[in-house]
This record gives C-alpha cells, sequence and structure tokens, in this order.
C-alpha cells in the first residue's frame, strides 16, 4: 500500500542534519516513531516508511511517475485541466512529493502546497530531493484535517487526498464532512483525486459514499482484483466540480488517457460507482 506515515509530530531529538544527509541505497532515517529508507536502483529512488512503500521517484526524469495511482490521477487532471495550464493545488499526504514534483515538470510555474505532518520527513526529503522551491512547492508541516477545516473558498484548481497511517487513512479525512470541505475549497471547475485504500480486510465503500453525496460528478479508477477485494491495493476516486465546462468530454479524454497506461485497470462512472457502494452509508466524523 503505497503511502504511509506517522500521524503524529515526530521526535525532534532523532532528527538528522542536513550535512549528514546523501542520497544513497539503504539510507536509513529516523522520523519519528517510524523509520525511512531509501532503495536506489539506478535512476530511481522509492521510499518506505517502515515497510510500507510511500513513493517513487525518477531522479533523472521527476516526470515519469512510478507509481500507478499517481499515473492515474495525473490522467484525471490531464483530461479535466489539460496541460501546459498552470494550477494552485493542494497535496493532503507529502512524504517525498513524487506528484506535486512531477505535476510541476507538466505544468511549470504551477503553486502547489503539499501538507506533511511528520516534520523530520518533510526536512529529509527537502535535503536529499531537487524539489522545487516555494512559491512553485511549499511542504507545509501541519495536519491535514486542520489544513483542509480552515482552507479558503474556491482556493484550489486541485486538491489531492493521499494520507495514510499505516495501511489506514483516518476517519476524519474519510468524512462526510471532509468531502464537504473539500468541496468548499475546489473552484467550481475544480477537481478531487483521492488514493482509496481496498482489499483484503479494507474496505473504502463507506469513503466513497461520502464523496457521493457531496459530489454529482464521480468516478473511480481501479484494478479488476482491487475492486473486488481480493487484492489489497489503490482506488482512485476523481470528483469534479460542476462548474467544469465540459464534463462529459473531461470523462471522455480521462478514460482514453488511462487506456494509454501500462497497467489494464477499470474505469466506473457515477452509475456504477453507485452499484459498487450500494447501501453502504457515508462514514461521518465522530
Amino acid at each position: 500500500m503505497a503511502k504511509n506515515r506517522s500521524t503524529h509530530h515526530s521526535n525532534r531529538r532523532n532528527r538528522q542534519s542536513d550535512s549528514d544527509l546523501r542520497l544513497r541505497d539503504g539510507l536509513e532515517i529516523p522520523v519519528g516513531d517510524t523509520t525511512m529508507t531509501i532503495r536506489v536502483d539506478q535512476q530511481r529512488a522509492t521510499i518506505f516508511l517502515g515497510d510500507y512503500e510511500s513513493s517513487g521517484i525518477n531522479l533523472l526524469d521527476p516526470g515519469d511517475l512510478d507509481f500507478e495511482y499517481m499515473q492515474q490521477m495525473t490522467c484525471a487532471l490531464d483530461a479535466f485541466i489539460p496541460r501546459p495550464r498552470k494550477v494552485h493545488a493542494l497535496h493532503l499526504g507529502g512524504c517525498a512529493c513524487a506528484l506535486p514534483w512531477a505535476w510541476e515538470t507538466h505544468r511549470p510555474g504551477s503553486s502547489q502546497v503539499a501538507v506533511e505532518i511528520n516534520s523530520d520527513i518533510a526536512q529529509a526529503c527537502r535535503a536529499l530531493f531537487d524539489l522545487p522551491r516555494s512559491p512553485r512547492l511549499r511542504i507545509r508541516v501541519d495536519d491535514a484535517h486542520r489544513v483542509i477545516s480552515s482552507a479558503k473558498a474556491r482556493n484550489y484548481d486541485v486538491i489531492v487526498r493521499d494520507v495514510f497511517n499505516g495501511p489506514h487513512t483516518p476517519r476524519r479525512l474519510r468524512s462526510a464532512q471532509f468531502y464537504r470541505r473539500a468541496h468548499a475549497a475546489l473552484a467550481d471547475d475544480g477537481i478531487l483525486l483521492v488514493n482509496c485504500g481496498h482489499g483484503r480486510g479494507f474496505d473504502a465503500r463507506g469513503d466513497v459514499a461520502a464523496a457521493l453525496a457531496e459530489f454529482a460528478h464521480v468516478a473511480m479508477v481501479a484494478e479488476g482484483k482491487t475492486l473486488a477485494g481480493g487484492r489489497r491495493g489503490n482506488l482512485v476516486l476523481i470528483a469534479v466540480g460542476a462548474g467544469h465546462p465540459h464534463i462529459n468530454r473531461g470523462w471522455a479524454e480521462c478514460q482514453r488517457r488511462l487506456r494509454s497506461l501500462p497497467l489494464s485497470v477499470r474505469f466506473l462512472p457515477r452509475a456504477d460507482v453507485e452499484r459498487w457502494v450500494g447501501t453502504t452509508q457515508p462514514i461521518h466524523d465522530e
């Protein structure tokens, strides 16, 4: 399962200084209550938090995304907001910032904020990787729930939710209240992209039901085995603002782009997503 981090702020006493950090295969860095390990194979770096793969970066071409769900999110963004249009993006979940880094290469001059709760992870990734600098990419050390709760209305072209604590996304980032806040923070023609974990004991239906209750234009992308629950993996939820002028054209272009990816996936339009969710009720904040 991609993207994993502690939801607790890190212990600064364990922090390595920037001068101690040199990118190499097998590098291990204490980051709060877990360890960040980096594996380097030729030009590709894979970042692990504990036992979980969290980010993958092509060091020579950051626009070449390694993780399938990030490729799928990029297909959706490019379908509804074509390149090279600049975007104002909020990424809830940062780690090595592979996705915003790729989007900066595709859309130079964009303004992006990546929210990472673990300050050690944020500092280490800034030191190790040649990430774009603010305002092109600002890494904000904060809690994703607090950030979306205080976001300005209609402020972002795109919001990405990619937050995990181990294999779980915190409940208050899967709830109807979360989707309401995200919708309010999006431009009228904006797009919300959500990484949901599903399968092998993890059920994303309540998460997706919450999105269906808030957004009129919703679709989902997943591998068949993951969708059926037989394999633990990523479901990508796509929700588009009602003010987008070319909804149908955008969905058609999204499907065309998805078909060009190496990994074959299923695209579910809203009606199929509703059937998949069935009678499952939306999650609500406790």
